[in-house]
């Protein structure tokens, strides 16, 4: 049972960094293409420029940060069932981080339209519902962690 989650665990993994690196290499393209104009220049509005260059720099920033921690959760939880810890401790703090870092990224993806000249913030129900599902689930694998070191104890 323990060998076939691991096998799971790393397959999901592998996935992870493979769509991951692509989608990372995409929004790396994209974003230097808005200051050197390929594939699409930004259409930079007087007064509005550092907001601009900051959701451009943020969205990345913040993507790469997501990768990073759901690598480390993944990577986390495979060292931890291989030697019988079913809910590492530190993940708790790695998906509340996941959470935070998911906010600013949808926040920036949604509001790319100001890079390309409009000057309307947007805050969608997609860039709340994600940090606070998020936050729910760190929440529930807080209470497992707690359990099961609880269990750990038991004689």
């Amino acid at each position: 049972m323990k060998k076939n989650s691991t096998k799971s665990l790393k397959w999901l993994t592998g996935a992870v960094i493979v769509l991951g690196l692509l989608a990372l290499a995409i929004i790396t393209v994209q974003s230097i293409g808005f200051f050197t104009g390929t594939p699409q220049k930004a259409v930079w509005i007087e007064g509005f420029k550092g907001m601009q260059v900051s959701i451009i720099i943020l969205k990345l920033i913040g993507s790469i940060t997501c990768f990073s921690l759901l690598l480390s959760f993944l990577f986390n939880s495979i060292k931890a069932q291989k030697s019988g810890v079913l809910f590492p401790r530190k993940n708790v703090g790695l998906l509340f981080g996941l959470a935070a870092s998911s906010f600013i990224t949808l926040l920036c993806s949604g509001n790319m339209h100001i890079v390309m000249g409009t000057r309307q913030i947007e805050l969608g129900f997609t860039e709340l519902f994600v940090p606070i599902i998020i936050c729910i689930v760190a929440l529930i694998y807080r209470n497992a962690v707690q359990v099961s070191e609880e269990n750990s104890l038991t004689i």
